[in-house]
């Protein structure tokens, strides 16, 4: 696909997870009305109803010029790559389809870096000794690293979820990206989640090398991060999105999903969002009856794959 604008959003979607990413739509919408979207449909999914309602740039994962990168990529976290290779923006901010936006982000979007890490704290102080337990479990086996990178500085940099964040179109070339695959073949276990220890691998090591340009800006809320300001928020806005909020920012609800069904889930402002989302074509009791049998729906799906 051709650059069609210099900014944009942009979202994937596969039939599992269309119950969520219509809130991450309507956040988009709803606080940044102007910026163009682009929806990464992954598989046999029909997104036209979504396309009608948010007037979106649809990119398909089989429509993709290259069947090596359609096969890497898709039926993945690694989805989020298609706008990256193959995407109508020069440079864009990436939301998983469990994340929302909250507030008017475009304001805070750094346009003059190459990749732009939504994260409130470097991970590991400078001068670190040891490494942290959770940088295996979540990125990379440090020790596989340094027997093909000795020379990697791993200290001094925020480790962010890559549920969220911002970049230019190829700012990691298929290439490189592809090297980093066979990496993991040979090593298994070298990297994590898929994509994520590849991506914070890639994007610290070209930093380092003085190829790209980075920074990191306090744009990404997870569950383990405090919810004082976002409580504050809700406080105010009963169920609607808040006009005006105390941070602009992102909120990623990884991990468990956020269902109305799970009492011990915080989930008010994903709620919020998709009933801003099925009140465009329902009233608001109906827009909470759609929400409730996307959510029943999601136990019975969880329930036949235990069986």
């Amino acid at each position: 696909m051709k650059v069609q604008h210099p900014f944009g959003f942009v979202t994937a979607c596969h039939a599992g997870d269309k119950f969520m990413v219509g809130a991450t739509l309507a956040s988009m919408r709803y606080y940044c009305p102007d910026v163009p979207i682009c929806l990464i449909a992954d598989g046999d999914v029909d997104v036209s109803d979504l396309e009608k309602d948010y007037d979106l740039i649809v990119l398909r994962i089989d429509e993709l010029p290259s069947e090596e990168m359609r096969k890497m990529i898709g039926g993945s976290y690694r989805v989020k790559l298609a706008a990256m290779w193959e995407g109508p923006f020069e440079h864009y901010v990436w939301l998983d389809s469990d994340a929302i936006v909250w507030g008017n982000i475009a304001e805070q979007v750094r346009t003059d870096l190459d990749f732009q890490i939504f994260w409130p704290e470097i991970s590991v102080p400078a001068d670190a000794k040891e490494e942290p337990d959770w940088m295996a479990h979540f990125y990379f086996d440090l020790a596989g690293i340094k027997k093909r990178h000795p020379d990697f500085e791993w200290r001094g940099y925020p480790y962010f979820s890559a549920g969220a964040f911002s970049c230019r179109r190829n700012v990691i070339s298929y290439e490189q990206w592809s090297e980093m695959e066979r990496w993991a073949e040979e090593a298994p276990g070298l990297f994590q989640f898929q994509d994520q220890g590849i991506l914070n691998y890639l994007i610290f090591s070209k930093s380092q090398r003085g190829e790209i340009k980075i920074g990191w800006d306090d744009l990404q809320w997870s569950r383990s991060f405090s919810r004082k300001n976002i409580d504050q928020d809700c406080s105010v806005c009963g169920w609607s999105f808040p006009k005006h909020v105390l941070g602009n920012t992102t909120l990623h609800f990884c991990g468990r999903k956020p269902s109305t069904l799970d009492l011990n889930c915080f989930s008010r402002p994903f709620t919020i969002a998709r009933l801003v989302h099925h009140q465009r074509n329902h009233s608001k009791w109906g827009a909470w009856c759609r929400i409730l049998w996307e959510d029943l729906a999601m136990i019975a799906y969880k329930i036949r794959c235990k069986f």
